[in-house]
């Protein structure tokens, strides 16, 4: 063993780097992969996604259609900028779709429109797909920088504080689960563990999800700021309660007696 020793500090030296070059390299593709994302959000994946999402909403035929046209005409094949999109499946899946739209453009025939529509409503769930995790990879963490770098001291240190015990708890909760399960398998299969093991590991996995909860209860805007979605409270609200979120949406939110409303344009209705 000794006669390895004065080779450690070159081993050492060789690991060292090694790492250092591979964390270089991945830094480097993060921020490769941050630049493409930035391009992608803001010329090709979102004015695809709202321009196709308008498409949906004309309900007159012929305004529609003509939409459309636009549509392909500014995205098309021939746009050295579809490529942008990063994601080859969704690009391909796009050409799919041009070329069934091209094919019922020249037959005029209801099994081709329907063909048509069904693979472009998949593009459009797709790209709402795209778009919201390629925002949500930008502008993940903007409200809640925006809520704790605003804050005073306490109020920013309580936010990282549960937080930081809400990913602890999520690991425990892991833990707790994988425990359940060696327990049951060492009962059928091996039997070292002491009697009454199952019950003990239930026990800790109900009393982890119980402070999981508890958590999620006391930090329920804390998701949502991190991940610029909805919050579980108001998710749940949504799901079990729409009145209540209604009401402070119209009446809390946007009630201002004091806003001036200008008069409306007055047309004749078609």
């Amino acid at each position: 063993m000794k006669e390895y020793l004065p080779y450690l500090p070159l081993v050492i030296a060789i690991i060292a780097a090694s790492l250092g070059y591979v964390t270089g390299q991945r830094s480097g593709k993060i921020n490769r992969f941050f630049q493409q994302v930035d391009i992608n959000l803001k010329e090709v994946c979102g004015p695809m996604y709202f321009s196709l999402k308008r498409a949906f909403e004309i309900e007159d035929a012929q305004k529609r259609e003509e939409y459309t046209d636009q549509f392909f005409e500014e995205f098309s094949t021939l746009n050295p900028n579809l490529y942008k999109l990063g994601n080859k499946f969704i690009i391909d899946w796009f050409i799919e779709t041009e070329n069934l739209y091209t094919k019922f453009k020249k037959s005029r025939e209801l099994g081709d429109w329907e063909e048509y529509w069904k693979q472009l409503y998949g593009l459009k769930v797709m790209l709402e797909h795209e778009y919201e995790k390629n925002f949500d990879s930008l502008y993940g963490e903007y409200r809640w920088f925006q809520r704790t770098l605003t804050s005073n001291t306490f109020v920013r240190i309580w936010h990282e504080l549960i937080y930081i015990l809400f990913q602890a708890i999520q690991f425990v909760v892991f833990v707790a689960m994988l425990f359940v399960y060696l327990s049951i398998w060492d009962y059928l299969f091996i039997g070292q563990f002491p009697k009454g093991m199952i019950s003990v590991s239930i026990l800790i996995l109900v009393c982890t999800i119980m402070l999981y909860g508890l958590l999620m209860i006391i930090g329920a805007n804390i998701s949502g700021l991190r991940k610029q979605r909805n919050s579980f409270a108001r998710k749940l609200g949504k799901r079990y309660a729409p009145n209540l979120i209604d009401f402070w949406d119209k009446k809390v939110i946007r009630s201002n007696k004091n806003v001036e409303i200008p008069e409306m344009y007055k047309q004749r209705k078609y």
